[in-house]
């Protein structure tokens, strides 16, 4: 019996006139992907899509084509997607490419950052300062909240490097580092990678590209290494089975 690819959503569908169909669904799978609430493996097929969005086929064969453009998808001979699990080597040159395009966004971020850029990017930080510092929210909704001023940072920097092509480029790997970067993600984590953000603006702030560039190529490498332990410590992450949706297996153990 088909499963039901929404079953584990911790947020429910919401449908914003504003954006295309299209738009939607492609956003709400992809962010799903991301946060590993859709999981490596896992099929996805246009009728259960379709249905979950009260939409036609049509946007749904749409977001699935954004998917595997993005990496984070592959097609089916049968129909449908399957969720991507990259290998290690994989996640390697995946990280190795990124390293070298944030080092290139760095160094133009440094000869083309304005006064408004620092300030947008000290918003996102005093945010960040004060969800690190609240007691009384939940593990996801940091996590969440994490993925969304993680995104608006690294946003922030590249529309400061003020070249079109390379913030398509950076844009068009962003989705498949995060979508790997979070099967190694912790809480307790969140602080060090705002301490290296909040080094990094300031070096912005001073345009010392030196500077600026060491600390991304280092917290890239941090962000790798973390990945790639994490894969090595339960191998199941990287050659994991086809296997249905969290719901689904929390139901079967309490049968």
């Amino acid at each position: 019996m088909p499963t039901n690819p929404f079953s584990a959503l911790r947020a429910p569908i919401v449908v914003d006139p504003s954006k295309s169909i299209a738009d939607q669904i492609y956003e709400t799978l992809r962010n799903a992907i991301v946060r590993r609430e859709i999981e490596p493996n896992q099929r996805l097929f246009e009728v259960e899509v379709a249905r979950g969005f009260n939409a036609s086929r049509t946007p749904v064969r749409e977001a699935f084509r954004r998917l595997e453009q993005d990496g984070v998808a592959e097609r089916l001979a049968q129909g449908g997607i399957r969720v991507s699990q990259p290998d290690t080597e994989t996640i390697r040159d995946l990280f190795k490419l990124r390293a070298i395009l944030e080092v290139h966004a760095i160094e133009l971020a440094c000869e083309r950052i304005t006064a408004e850029d620092i300030a947008l990017l000290k918003q996102i930080r005093a945010q960040a300062e004060e969800l690190l510092k609240a007691s009384d929210v939940s593990h996801d909704f940091t996590l969440n909240r994490f993925y969304e001023l993680n995104s608006m940072f690294h946003d922030a920097i590249y529309a400061a490097t003020r070249s079109k092509f390379l913030i398509k480029v950076l844009n068009n790997i962003r989705v498949m580092v995060m979508s790997v970067r979070s099967v190694s993600i912790r809480l307790e984590s969140i602080r060090g990678v705002w301490q290296e953000h909040s080094q990094l603006i300031d070096h912005l702030e001073r345009r010392e590209k030196a500077a600026a560039k060491r600390l991304i190529q280092q917290h890239v490498s941090r962000t790798a290494g973390q990945v790639l332990s994490f894969i090595q410590s339960d191998p199941g992450e990287a050659q994991a089975p086809e296997r249905a949706p969290k719901a689904v297996r929390r139901a079967k153990r309490s049968t």
